[in-house]
């Protein structure tokens, strides 16, 4: 009998969860920004309980943080967080293709192929968030085809930064779009010609190209207030 009322109060936390969470993830909530329970509240037309919940859940994950009064407000990155998530991502991410090389078949090179067909339908387009999207299903594709399920539980916080400072990037440096297409063809190319050096260096050129700009941006543009430098 008490069944239903705790599946629904679940159901509204993860709602606001991931409400909250895709508007960080995308700019949508600024850094640095107040999270009122009350107006996200009426925004989804549920009670303020799930709410603080999904906030929880989120200071959990590092993505937003407990301020004054116990209010909640979006967390900035810090530079050595973006070089230390780009310095795991790197090993990951080529593990995770060297895992994956062997496994690859023709539908999955399929998938890939389509994907890198949307994405550069976008390059020219000012859709930002379609593009990561896009991006995110590339990478997490590959991830899938190796079957090792323990990199999805590593990799899923460290995507959710990638995509954050991914976001960042590109909404400052429009070219990123055409440099990440590039990036990506040269990983899919080397999983067509199983080639496991060209891939290995096209993960790590993708990765690290990824992590200069980062830096670069978080250095020389005092004024942003996107990723904090502290």
């Amino acid at each position: 009998m008490n069944a239903r009322p705790k599946i629904l109060k679940v159901n509204a936390q993860e709602k606001a969860y991931e409400f909250v969470r895709e508007r960080i993830l995308t700019l949508s909530f600024k850094p640095n920004a107040h999270l009122s329970a009350v107006s996200l509240a009426q925004t989804l037309g549920m009670s303020r309980t799930p709410i603080r919940e999904a906030l929880s859940r989120l200071d959990q994950e590092g993505l937003v943080f407990k301020g004054p009064s116990n209010g909640f407000y979006v967390r900035a990155i810090r530079l050595k967080e973006v070089i230390d998530t780009y310095r795991v991502r790197e090993a990951l991410e080529v593990e995770a293709a060297l895992e994956a090389l062997p496994l690859m078949d023709s539908q999955t090179l399929e998938k890939l192929g389509s994907l890198l067909k949307e994405s550069k339908a976008l390059i020219d387009s000012p859709d930002v968030a379609e593009f990561l999207v896009i991006n995110r299903k590339f990478h997490k594709q590959i991830q899938e085809a190796t079957k090792n399920d323990v990199f999805s539980l590593l990799m899923g916080p460290i995507h959710d930064r990638v995509r954050l400072i991914g976001a960042i990037l590109i909404r400052k440096y429009a070219a990123r779009k055409r440099e990440v297409f590039n990036e990506n063809q040269d990983i899919y190319l080397a999983l067509v010609k199983k080639d496991p050096v060209a891939l290995e260096s096209a993960v790590r050129i993708h990765v690290r190209k990824a992590r200069e700009h980062a830096t670069k941006l978080l250095i020389e543009d005092g004024q942003q207030l996107v990723i904090s430098t502290d």
